[in-house]
């Protein structure tokens, strides 16, 4: 499907509409490389987080520095395992931040993007995406689908206790998600 949506991307001129294909294709390659770890395991039931995360945040950052984008990505990931549909909801949440911290946090400037992933002493998972960039009411804002985008994949990650929360960091914004983890 991604090599279908990049085929129709490099057949239009349109750089919206390009955009949009590239936005389309990175959240298709979060869901495939959760099917990819999948066939290589021994358990389908359950990935393991840091190893897929890491996986796709090293292709999304090739994808970006192929395509002249000059901010890094660095990631600290603790070693956390959660079920199969959640694991894909929470790679998509990862490619809808990191994805608008690259297209808005440095509009002028490179910078660093971080995503850390780790357990929170209650027992909950949290993911946060960070930048120094510009902040939120600095940024362009884009039509509003990976924020509803995000909203849909957290209500499948930790149910009733998943909690996303947006902050104004000056420089930069961080965006955090927490959510239940399955008893260890």
């Amino acid at each position: 499907m991604a090599s279908l949506v990049r085929l129709q991307a490099n057949a239009i001129s349109d750089p919206v509409a390009k955009e949009a294909l590239g936005e389309t294709q990175a959240r298709i390659y979060a869901v495939a490389a959760v099917h990819k770890r999948l066939y290589s395991s021994h358990d389908v039931m359950v990935v393991a987080l840091d190893e897929y995360l890491a996986s796709l945040l090293d292709h999304f950052a090739a994808s970006m520095r192929s395509e002249g984008h000059g901010t890094s990505l660095r990631y600290s990931l603790e070693p956390l395992r959660l079920g199969t549909d959640a694991s894909i909801n929470l790679g998509v949440v990862v490619t809808e931040w990191v994805t608008n911290a690259f297209k808005y946090a440095y509009p002028d400037r490179s910078g660093e993007i971080r995503v850390s992933l780790r357990r929170l002493p209650d027992g909950r998972g949290e993911l946060a995406v960070e930048d120094d960039g510009v902040g939120r009411s600095e940024a362009k804002q884009g039509t509003g689908l990976g924020t509803r985008i995000v909203g849909a994949m957290a209500a499948g990650i930790g149910a009733e206790r998943a909690e996303i929360d947006y902050s104004d960091r000056k420089p930069g914004t961080a965006a955090r998600l927490t959510f239940t983890l399955p008893p260890q």
